[in-house]
């Protein structure tokens, strides 16, 4: 590929996407990185501009960042990392290590040190005839040296589950801070962690909104919470934040950067700790219920577009399968015409536009979030719908 003169790339006048011969997405998915995550708003992107031409001492920065985040999240402090991962991943050393630098500069190697996470029961998958555990976001645990006990089943998993893996041998637990139908809320395990004595680390990566699970899960108790700077904040991408117990963010201090621990590899530039700082500022004073109205009513309208789609059922679902209230239309398609979710994906995706829908959670139905969506690419969505399953049609205007 031909070299761009870095005018011809960050010209105000041209796409820069295009310059590089990248095609937008019409991005139906919400917030998944792969599809370049939830939109930066625009007063995070003037921010990050501002902190461009200057330097600072990055650990006052970083003090400076920990008591504004940590207002807001009524944790005792914090600490800005690349992303909820990053988060997660020096949490589990800071439990594991409590900051000590012996302890610190051996990891990812925890022999001699207690290192035993308490877990529900991970996903299992099959690729090549073979079984095996689908760890997901939980692998940054791992990262650090984490070693998990499985509580529960495919089916469920009971807060007797839990209490019963709990032995001396156990460092902390990992849990998300969802509400599933089949598993103790998380209020319920960090209180059984509490009796236990044992740190919890809360997953609460894509939790945002609602605005009180900003401070929910330290209200509750809970030792280290991580989030995403991205997704619902709409903060920088590449960022994210741990916030809990003042001595255990201390630990995660010292496995990153700006020392070299393993957390080195989560550092974020002084622009993105702005950016995120002025996102979660933003977020807090935003009118939810009015962002909440808006994506209703659009998914809503998407709906009733979409109705008339032949062999397909089109539910609008209010709430997802965590019951967040984050709403979707399903696409569920006719089993008998033997185009899965996935066939569908792909077929929107290979289109002009790419338009970028979700699979659901099973192989016949698609998902379609519209929180990321104009009313233009709204539009979009529907009449590329409409041109892969009943091509001469458009939607309606």
């Amino acid at each position: 590929m031909e070299l761009l003169a870095p005018a011809t790339v960050l010209g105000d006048e041209i796409d820069v996407y295009a310059a590089l011969g990248v095609r937008r997405v019409i991005n139906a998915t919400c917030h998944w990185t792969r599809f370049g995550g939830a939109s930066i708003l625009p007063v995070v992107a003037d921010a990050m501009r501002r902190a461009v031409d200057a330097y600072v001492d990055v650990g006052q920065l970083l003090d400076a960042a920990s008591d504004r985040i940590s207002h807001h999240t009524h944790g005792q402090a914090s600490y800005i990392v690349s992303g909820c991962a990053a988060g997660l991943m020096v949490g589990a050393a800071a439990v594991m290590t409590n900051g000590h630098p012996v302890l610190s500069a051996r990891l990812p190697d925890t022999r001699g040190m207690k290192h035993r996470w308490v877990a529900r029961r991970m996903e299992r998958r099959v690729a090549d005839g073979e079984e095996f555990t689908h760890h997901g976001y939980a692998h940054a645990v791992r990262g650090a040296g984490g070693v998990f006990d499985e509580v529960g089943t495919a089916s469920g998993v009971t807060l007797d589950d839990i209490d019963a893996a709990i032995t001396p041998e156990t460092v902390g637990i990992y849990w998300m801070g969802v509400d599933p139908p089949d598993a103790p809320s998380p209020e319920e395990v960090i209180g059984l962690a509490r009796r236990h004595g044992v740190p919890i680390l809360i997953d609460a990566s894509n939790t945002l909104p609602p605005p009180e699970n900003l401070h929910r899960f330290t209200d509750a108790g809970a030792d280290l919470v991580a989030f995403s700077g991205g997704k619902g904040l709409r903060g920088p991408q590449g960022s994210g934040f741990l916030t809990g117990r003042a001595d255990l963010i201390a630990a995660a201090r010292a496995q990153a950067s700006p020392t070299q621990g393993i957390g080195r590899v989560c550092k974020v530039s002084k622009e993105e700790m702005i950016g995120l700082v002025a996102a979660i500022e933003h977020w807090v004073a935003r009118d939810h219920r009015a962002a909440g109205r808006a994506a209703e009513r659009r998914t809503v309208w998407l709906h009733d577009q979409l109705v008339a789609l032949p062999d397909a059922e089109v539910e609008f679902v209010a709430r997802d399968h965590l019951g967040r209230a984050f709403p979707t239309v399903h696409l569920t398609l006719d089993r008998d015409e033997g185009v899965t979710a996935a066939d569908l994906c792909a077929r929107l995706l290979a289109g002009d536009p790419p338009v970028a829908i979700m699979p659901g959670f099973d192989p016949w139905t698609a998902r379609i979030d519209v929180r990321e969506l104009s009313d233009a690419d709204a539009h979009v969505v529907a009449d590329a719908l409409y041109r892969v399953r009943q091509p001469g049609r458009s939607a309606s205007r």
